[in-house]
């Protein structure tokens, strides 16, 4: 990921071996700093390996794009149960059909995103203790703001892609301009239409309020299909430019 022949003497991760830190003194790779001044040398930090729980992410986001295609299906479906049973030439069965088919769906592909978002946070933090082990100024913010600035309202709408963008440039991911953008665009596009179909539902007072419910939701869903392969080209693109070693 980075050059270290003309670098100040620090700690660098070894070329050899992604998940460990060695010294460098200018020149060459030592196992500790000179023993002449210890107390003047930092403290390596611990540097975990990427690849399993990036594999685990990429996993998840799979398996969630596909509940949520069912999940698009399933509202596709009600739409058109609602407007024939307004109609009247469907029965109010269909609905109720609907309604079983809906909860579990949702709940599904809410757990699998909540699942596929922790193992991406624990990804981003020990992509950034790699990075800052290697070059503290690489990224603008320590670590633990890899994670925290996801989880803050009104924060959470651009600092988390400035983290990513850190990671990506600093590792020299091999990513085409916009992908990061985009990737960002449709999960922000996602989360909104989400978040709108949770106040039209709050607020529905009849089943005629529910289709622009369901329309709203369907779109949130397909937006988040969409985030999903951009969303995996960054997060293994980003892991191979950091732990090539390992591949």
């Amino acid at each position: 990921m980075t050059d270290h022949t003309s670098a100040p003497a620090g700690w660098y991760p070894a070329p050899h071996a992604g998940n460990e830190l060695r010294y460098r003194n200018g020149r060459e790779w030592t196992a500790t700093p000179p023993p002449a001044a210890p107390a003047s040398w930092p403290t390596p930090a611990i540097v975990r390996p990427l690849r399993g729980i990036a594999g685990a992410t990429r996993i998840l986001l799979i398996v969630g794009a596909v509940f949520s295609f069912f999940a698009v299906l399933i509202e596709a479906w009600g739409l058109v149960a609602i407007e024939a049973f307004d109609r009247g030439v469907a029965p109010v069965s269909d609905l109720e059909l609907y309604d079983r088919l809906s909860v579990p769906g949702s709940l599904g592909s809410s757990a699998l995103l909540l699942a596929a978002g922790i193992c991406w946070l624990v990804w981003q933090y020990r992509a950034a203790v790699r990075v800052r082990a290697a070059n503290p100024t690489a990224i603008r913010r320590a670590p633990v703001w890899h994670v925290v600035s996801w989880l803050i309202p009104v924060v959470s709408w651009w600092f988390p892609f400035q983290n990513v963008k850190d990671l990506v440039v600093a590792s020299r991911a091999n990513l085409m301009a916009g992908i990061l953008g985009t990737w960002w665009g449709l999960w922000i596009a996602s989360t909104a239409f989400v978040g709108l179909s949770g106040r039209l539902s709050w607020s529905a007072q009849s089943l005629s309020d529910y289709p622009a419910v369901m329309a709203t939701s369907l779109v949130g869903e397909l937006l988040s299909i969409a985030a999903v392969p951009l969303a995996i080209m960054v997060l293994t693109r980003t892991t191979d430019a950091m732990d090539p070693a390992a591949r």
